[in-house]
C-alpha cells in the first residue's frame, strides 16, 4: 500500500526527533516522505494524496494541536471543491498521525498535568477523518525523544517503521518485519535462522494447546 508521510515542524532541521524520524524511515518506495512547505502547491499536494492509499500527518503536538504550516495546509488543500467533489476522493483511505510531545506520557490522563488523554486531545483529527470518509488508524505517540536511551531509539525505529507500514502490532508481526529486513540486507542466513525458529515456537504452541485441551483446559 503506498503511503504518504506529510511532515510538518516549525524548525525541522533543528528537530532531534524528526531527524531520528528521518533517519529511520524505511527504504521502501512505497513509502514517501513528504515535508510541508510555505508556498503550497495545491494541485500537486491533491495528487499526492489521490496517488498514496494511506496518509501520515507527522508533527509535534505545538499547544495541544498541529503546527500552524500544517493547519495551513489541511486549510487550503483539504477545501470543500476537493474533498466532497463528485466521488469523494480520499474515501476509503487510511488516515494516521504520528505526533510527538515534550511531555511524559503520564501527564496526559484523568489526575496528569494535561487532565486529558492524548486520544481526546487528538479527537480533531479523528473527526476530519471521519468526514473524509477515511479509516482512522491508532496514532504512533512519542513522549520525550530527547531522554530515550539507546534501547528506546532501537525500539522507536522499528515501532515507527512497523507503523508507517502498518505491521501487525503483535510478536509474529514483528517478527515476520525483522525477517524481511534481513533478507532486505543480503543476510539470508541469519534471517532462514530465525524463521526456523519461530516456526518451533509455532508447532510448540500448537503441541501445548492441544495437550490443554486434551485435558479438560481449553
Amino acid at each position: 500500500m503506498k503511503t504518504l508521510v506529510i511532515v510538518s515542524h516549525p524548525d525541522i532541521n533543528e528537530s532531534a526527533t524528526q531527524n531520528f524520524l528521518k533517519a529511520s524511515f524505511p527504504l521502501d518506495e512505497e513509502v514517501t516522505w513528504h515535508e510541508v512547505v510555505d508556498d503550497i502547491d495545491i494541485e500537486h499536494e491533491r495528487q499526492l494524496l489521490i496517488e498514496n492509499e494511506r496518509i501520515i500527518l507527522q508533527f509535534p503536538l505545538y499547544w495541544y494541536t498541529a503546527p500552524a504550516a500544517l493547519k495551513k495546509w489541511m486549510d487550503e488543500v483539504l477545501d470543500g471543491d476537493f474533498i466532497f467533489a463528485g466521488q469523494k476522493p480520499l474515501a476509503n483511505k487510511e488516515f494516521g498521525i504520528v505526533v510527538s510531545t515534550g511531555i511524559s506520557d503520564k501527564q496526559f490522563q484523568a489526575g496528569g498535568n494535561e487532565k486529558f488523554t492524548i486520544s481526546e486531545m487528538l479527537k480533531p483529527f479523528e473527526m476530519t477523518a471521519n468526514k473524509l470518509q477515511m479509516s482512522y488508524l491508532r496514532p504512533l505517540v512519542i513522549n520525550q525523544f530527547e531522554y530515550f536511551t539507546n534501547e528506546q531509539k532501537q525500539a522507536l525505529v522499528v515501532d515507527y517503521q512497523c507503523y508507517l507500514q502498518q505491521i501487525d502490532d503483535n510478536f509474529d508481526g514483528r517478527l515476520n518485519w525483522f525477517i524481511k529486513r534481513l533478507k532486505d540486507d543480503g543476510q539470508d542466513l541469519l534471517a532462514d535462522t530465525l524463521l526456523a525458529k519461530k516456526n518451533e515456537l509455532n508447532d510448540l504452541s500448537w503441541q501445548v494447546k492441544t495437550m490443554r485441551e486434551d485435558d479438560g483446559e481449553g
